[in-house]
């Protein structure tokens, strides 16, 4: 498993509630999996509280998103990893 933390989800599913029923700034939340077109629609200051989680996951970015991604958290002093197929990293 990539991500071991408690997500939306996990709380979600241990709460017996909805997704949507739970506060996406809960404190219990400490994993987040985001994908680039829902990143697109965040401006600066909730793109840099994504990166407050303890495990993060963007899925089906930009080769630029991918590169905001790296530069913010390099700057933050975070060792960042990617994953890709190649086909549009170049």
């Amino acid at each position: 498993h990539i991500i071991t933390k408690p997500t939306r989800l996990d709380l979600a599913h241990e709460r017996g509630c909805a997704v949507e029923d739970i506060d996406p700034h809960d404190p219990e939340i400490k994993a987040i999996v985001i994908a680039g077109n829902e990143l697109r629609q965040l401006d600066e200051a909730q793109q840099g509280a994504l990166l407050d989680h303890d495990q993060i996951v963007f899925a089906q970015t930009t080769p630029q998103q991918k590169l905001e991604i790296v530069e913010r958290l390099q700057k933050r002093g975070e060792i960042v990893a990617v994953t890709g197929d190649g086909v549009n990293d170049a």
